[in-house]
C-alpha cells in the first residue's frame, strides 16, 4: 500500500527526556498545548525520517532494517497505525 509522504508538521519539537522521546507541540492548533505524547523506540526512529521524502512503503522498508524484522511480519500495520495517530493529533501533514 503506497501512501504518500509524510512531514511533521511546523510547531511540533521532538526532545529526549529520560531516555524517551516525546513530542511536544508549541503552537496551540496544532494539538492540543497542554499534551505531550510518548514515542514507542519504533516511533522515536521513525520520527526524524518524517521529512517528507519517504512514503510508508520506504519507511516500512527502513524499520525492517533497522530492527532486524522477519520478511513475513507486517510493518505496514504498524505503520499505518502510527501514522494515523499522528495525522488525528494533527503532529503531520502530507
Amino acid at each position: 500500500m503506497m501512501m504518500s509522504a509524510v512531514r511533521t508538521a511546523p510547531g511540533v519539537v521532538a526532545r529526549n527526556v529520560g531516555g524517551e522521546t516525546v513530542l511536544v507541540p508549541t503552537r496551540v492548533n496544532v494539538a492540543q498545548f497542554d499534551r505531550i505524547f510518548l514515542l514507542s523506540k519504533v516511533g522515536a526512529f521513525l520520527w526524524p525520517l518524517l521529512d517528507g521524502t519517504r512514503d510508508r512503503d520506504e519507511l516500512c522498508r527502513l524499520v525492517r532494517e533497522r530492527f532486524s524484522v522477519l520478511a513475513g511480519a507486517d510493518v505496514g500495520q504498524v505503520a499505518d497505525t502510527f501514522l494515523a495517530g499522528l495525522t488525528a493529533r494533527g503532529l503531520v501533514e502530507t
